[in-house]
């Protein structure tokens, strides 16, 4: 499974929806951005997830609209999301991030310069509506610190920043651009290190 499944199986578990419905859920909450989740995305993984039997759908004709699928989870499904929820919390992440870094010196550093400085002005203002969002959102949340899932993406966010930030300053010295010569020297620095 994936994460658009696990995506899709957790609205299902949450309300039974069409193919329309998840779509306009994931774009009201923003999972668009997250899960990078298109509508050919939904449409595919919903017939998948029902031939697989974690889903069962039932065509439902409202008026003069054209007809839709309504979609439920089963019992397989719900076993399947609680395996994935799991994993996705546990689990290795697996940040293409690490592997951009560990090839800085693989780029054209001006480039790479004024790209990840675009990148952390872009963070900051993210960073900025993610604090106004925190900060208007009715108290008390069930985290004290505000909207879980709002907090934790504005301190990921700020982590990214942070190291977008370092790769500039590592970038922009001559010095220790110098030994940015192979994978992973941006660990160790020195061309004696040996993988």
């Amino acid at each position: 499974m994936n994460r658009y499944d696990l995506v899709l199986l957790g609205f299902i578990q949450e309300k039974e929806a069409s193919g329309y419905d998840i779509i306009s859920l994931i774009r009201t909450r923003e999972l668009d951005r997250w899960a990078k989740i298109s509508t050919s995305t939904v449409y595919n993984r919903l017939i998948r997830l029902e031939k697989n039997g974690s889903i069962v759908g039932r065509v439902e004709k409202d008026g003069n609209r054209p007809e839709r699928t309504i979609y439920n989870i089963t019992d397989k499904g719900r076993e399947v999301l609680n395996k994935e929820v799991v994993r996705h919390l546990i689990g290795f992440n697996d940040d293409p991030r690490t592997l951009g870094y560990a090839f800085l010196h693989c780029t054209n550093r001006t480039d790479l310069i004024r790209t990840l400085e675009a990148h952390s002005r872009k963070l900051e203002r993210e960073i900025d509506d993610i604090d106004k969002m925190i900060a208007d959102e009715p108290k008390p949340t069930l985290y004290p610190g505000g909207p879980f899932l709002n907090c934790m993406s504005r301190d990921h966010m700020m982590v990214e920043l942070k190291y977008a930030r370092a790769a500039v300053e590592i970038l922009k010295d001559p010095a220790k651009v110098d030994k940015l010569n192979g994978y992973f020297y941006i660990n160790f620095g020195s061309r004696d290190f040996q993988l």
